[in-house]
């Protein structure tokens, strides 16, 4: 009995033992089965099969764009920062070191002038050179303040009129130019060089727009103050040459003539640009007289005294002018190929001081001479 029960006890043990492990092995094979479907299912997540190339350089395009933008980005950024201190270095070297601002005027007036300066003496153009300046002004009037009659309006004034000047705005150079001078007299300066110098500068332009009269009342006012105030010899000299220059326009040469020949005397030799000025200035006349060996030579004086100071811009352009009329006055007389040396010389006389227009005019004179001699070589 005893070992029956045994035997059935060990059985049911046996069996149940049995179960265990078969249920443990299919439990163990469906976690290895799951596993490798997940790993499946991710390798197959990972790696994406396409049957369309159309999609597939899209997506390169898209993700290469991505890239080219990023690096776009990071140049332009670049760029503006390197443009910028660039810039703000330019403020700071025309600031301390090429010309000095008002600090009246602000920040944002002096970095203006700043510009102006740029427009005026490294990137030339006086258009733009006078907006700026324009500005300034309604800057330090409307948002600084200052007094119209305070030396620094009347100074951007003046500097305004230069530069309208330079740009062939005569009537805008006028008009500034004599509201700067009336400020000037206003503040009781009616003796100071700057005042005289701005009445100079009124009467020149005049006389360029053909207006004689005004031309001679503001000559004649700085010429008188000028000997009143006895302080510059030189801006004398160039009053005096700017009336007489007037006085042979008008054909008054009992007037001009006196008055060259007196300024001739009195200046200085190593004013070599003045003198050859006025010794050209004399050519002309004595050419207006008929007398073409007087003027002649003058012209050739004159040119003569250009060479001892060449650098000047003034003997550069003495010299262009002078040059150009003893060739015209060689082509009239028909002595052709002395005209033409002379011709030539006046358009590199030109080309060093930059001066574009009168170059056109010596190049069209030469080219016309040109052609007169090969005629005459065709002939014979």
């Amino acid at each position: 009995m005893l070992s029956r029960l045994t035997a059935s006890f060990g059985n049911k043990y046996i069996r149940s033992n049995t179960s265990n492990r078969l249920f443990l092995n299919q439990k163990r094979a469906f976690g290895f089965t799951k596993s490798i479907s997940k790993e499946a299912a991710d390798s197959t997540k990972a790696v994406k099969f396409t049957t369309s190339t159309y999609n597939d350089a899209i997506s390169r395009l898209k993700s290469q764009g991505k890239l080219a933008g990023k690096i776009t980005g990071y140049t332009i950024l670049s760029v503006s920062a390197a443009i910028g201190l660039i810039w703000q270095l330019t403020h700071l070297y025309i600031e301390y070191t090429m010309e000095s601002t008002p600090k009246e005027l602000g920040f944002k007036g002096r970095q203006l002038l700043h510009g102006a300066y740029v427009r005026e003496q490294l990137a030339p153009d006086y258009d733009i050179a006078s907006m700026y300046i324009r500005e300034v002004i309604r800057i330090a009037l409307e948002e600084q303040n200052l007094k119209e009659s305070s030396d620094t309006i009347i100074n951007l004034r003046l500097r305004l009129a230069e530069d309208e000047n330079k740009s062939g705005n005569l009537l805008d150079a006028i008009t500034e130019y004599t509201r700067a001078w009336k400020l000037l007299m206003d503040n009781g300066k009616g003796h100071d060089q700057q005042t005289i110098t701005a009445a100079k500068k009124i009467g020149d332009l005049y006389m360029r727009i053909g207006d004689y009269e005004h031309a001679e009342e503001y000559l004649a006012w700085a010429l008188h103050m000028s000997e009143k105030a006895s302080q510059d010899d030189l801006l004398q000299s160039k009053i005096k040459l700017s009336l007489a220059n007037l006085y042979a326009i008008q054909r008054n040469f009992k007037l001009s003539i006196p008055l060259l020949s007196q300024l001739l005397k009195s200046l200085p030799e190593e004013q070599h640009c003045l003198r050859a000025i006025v010794q050209n200035q004399l050519s002309e006349i004595m050419y207006g007289l008929n007398k073409k060996d007087e003027a002649m030579g003058w012209a050739q004086t004159a040119l003569e005294t250009c060479t001892k100071d060449i650098k000047n811009q003034d003997c550069l352009e003495c010299g262009a002018v002078a040059s150009n009329n003893m060739g015209r006055m060689l082509e009239l007389s028909s002595e052709f190929e002395q005209a033409l040396a002379y011709y030539n010389q006046a358009i590199k006389y030109a080309a060093d001081v930059g001066n574009l227009t009168s170059h056109e005019t010596y190049s069209l004179n030469s080219e016309r001479v040109q052609d007169i001699i090969a005629i005459k070589e065709t002939k014979h």
